[in-house]
């Protein structure tokens, strides 16, 4: 199996994401995503970071979540996300890749 890379989710940016949770899945929409270059070692990834946004009602804790991205190969992917700092109207979420 390959990693995932920047690349991988290009085509998702701005998008909505089906989030495999319980009792029902949800969505969320795949924001940006941050490469961080100055990082990059030969032979390695790119490190990146996927940014994702969605209404103040969803409400995740930081973990690990099957989301279900038909990207490398298709899916479901584990993927671990935090919480960032909710604005007015949206919680952000984002996932480091290393």
């Amino acid at each position: 199996m390959s990693l995932l890379t920047p690349e991988d989710f290009e085509p998702w940016v701005g998008r909505t994401v089906k989030v495999r949770t319980l009792p029902h899945p949800i969505e969320v929409t795949l924001d940006r995503i941050q490469r961080r270059s100055s990082l990059a070692v030969e032979g390695f990834r790119v490190p990146f970071t996927l940014f994702f946004k969605a209404p103040l009602d969803i409400n995740l804790m930081d973990a690990a979540y099957e989301f279900e991205f038909s990207c490398a190969g298709g899916g479901p992917h584990l993927i671990a996300i935090s919480q960032l700092v909710p604005s007015a109207q949206t919680r952000h979420y984002h996932a480091e890749f290393s």
